[in-house]
């Protein structure tokens, strides 16, 4: 497993509580200048040294169980510091297992939401971000009144959906098909739920954030970048919107961004990912089309799709490459472009 090699800490709660890596816990210098009396270890790696070291030996996992470890983590904490000590919480990053186990003391002595507490520490150390199934493990302890055992109500409903709901948020991510590497997604299967599309969004990385109704789509969290298109019933009313959707795609790739386009109608997204791939490469729409069928084996392009690149074309790209010319053209769209493309069709984000 990937561990940072250098100890990285941060002070959470001032001359009380640290949140760290393994390499700081490993360290005896950075233990001693910080003046630290007892760890709290969340991961497999570490063996316990004694009555002021607790090993939690959890994985990263979204499956694995921290919930029912949560109320020793928090009274270790709680009586290390009623006699003077300083903690380190730590995992192997620093970034999920110890965070949520921090979270959880934060949740119990300060009455904070989940929420709060995951901003609380992230002010302190940006880097934090528990994964989704331990999210879900702090909803459920604060809803067991920071006491969860197997027989409390919430926690019996928190484990009979755990499983399920874990399964169903990393689905959202393979299903998310690439289409230029670390730069454009397409999906037609988009979170609901608020934490999993943050989670979503934040996993794979996306800065901008493009939907085609219908979608169901909440704000995005910032700094996300997020627009969205209405549009009428069939493919072809795309056609009015999809200069500015390929602007939307230029603008956001030509810095930098990753861009995930996002439809329940997958025809849809297509239909703007083609155009883009089209505007920018100067591609002819079966380059294009050949481009997100190879990246959507089951994807059909149908006689709609079809038709509205061919329209787009006509009416907003340069001349289309030869039949001869396409294998060059397709395999120019490793790498996004930049060109020019403008208008107007797009309003701030809205479920449609």
């Amino acid at each position: 497993m990937f561990c940072d090699a250098v100890p990285s800490v941060d002070e959470i709660i001032k001359d009380q509580i640290y949140l760290g890596n393994l390499s700081a816990a490993g360290s005896e210098e950075t233990k001693n200048r910080l003046g630290i009396s007892h760890t709290l270890s969340v991961c497999p790696q570490s063996t316990s040294s004694g009555p002021s070291h607790l090993v939690i030996p959890v994985d990263d996992s979204d499956y694995d169980n921290l919930l029912i470890h949560l109320p020793d983590a928090c009274r270790f904490i709680e009586d290390a510091l009623a006699h003077g000590g300083k903690v380190l919480v730590h995992c192997v990053l620093g970034i999920s297992r110890s965070t949520t186990v921090l979270a959880a003391y934060l949740i119990k002595s300060m009455s904070l939401t989940p929420s709060a507490a995951i901003s609380f520490i992230k002010q302190r150390r940006p880097r934090v971000q528990p994964n989704y199934g331990f999210l879900k493990q702090l909803a459920a302890f604060a809803a067991c009144g920071c006491a969860p055992t197997p027989t409390h109500p919430a926690y019996i409903s928190w484990k009979r959906k755990h499983k399920q709901d874990v399964t169903i948020f990393l689905n959202y991510i393979i299903d998310t098909t690439v289409i230029i590497p670390n730069a454009l997604f397409l999906s037609s299967e988009f979170p609901r739920d608020p934490d999993q599309a943050r989670l979503l969004l934040l996993d794979l990385r996306i800065t901008h954030l493009l939907s085609i109704a219908p979608a169901d789509v909440a704000a995005a969290p910032a700094p996300v970048v997020q627009r969205h298109l209405r549009v009428d019933a069939r493919t072809d009313d795309l056609l009015p919107v999809l200069p500015d959707a390929c602007a939307f795609l230029r603008d956001a790739l030509a810095h930098g961004g990753r861009v995930l386009v996002t439809s329940r109608l997958e025809a849809r997204a297509c239909t703007v990912v083609g155009a883009y791939l089209m505007q920018s490469r100067n591609a002819s729409p079966d380059a294009a089309g050949a481009v997100i069928q190879g990246a959507l084996p089951l994807f059909h392009a149908t006689q709609s799709f079809a038709r509205a690149l061919e329209l787009f074309g006509a009416r907003h790209c340069n001349a289309a490459p030869a039949a001869a010319d396409k294998t060059a053209a397709e395999r120019r769209m490793g790498e996004p472009g930049v060109d020019a493309a403008g208008g107007a069709g797009l309003v701030p984000a809205a479920t449609a």
